[in-house]
């Protein structure tokens, strides 16, 4: 599974896609805004901003994330 390094206050943090995923998701299922979101789950708003956009334009990571979107409505489901 591959992992972004994203640096925040001089250390580095690592984000799988399932977590991408669920943060996603949550964005999107929340009446929250992107600035509650992030400060919420302490990421950097751009950060979140920048997953965004990237599942917009890129199909591949579309794909990737909505195969773990997929997975965890499932588990919900059970």
């Amino acid at each position: 599974m591959r992992k972004l390094n994203l640096t925040r206050r001089g250390r580095r943090r690592g984000y799988t896609d399932a977590r991408i995923a669920q943060v996603l998701l949550f964005l999107d299922r929340s009446d929250k805004g992107l600035n509650r979101v992030a400060k919420e789950l302490d990421i950097p708003r751009g950060t979140i901003a920048q997953w965004k956009n990237r599942y917009l334009d890129e199909e591949e990571f579309a794909e990737r994330i909505d195969k773990f979107i997929d997975l965890e409505e499932e588990d919900q489901e059970d």
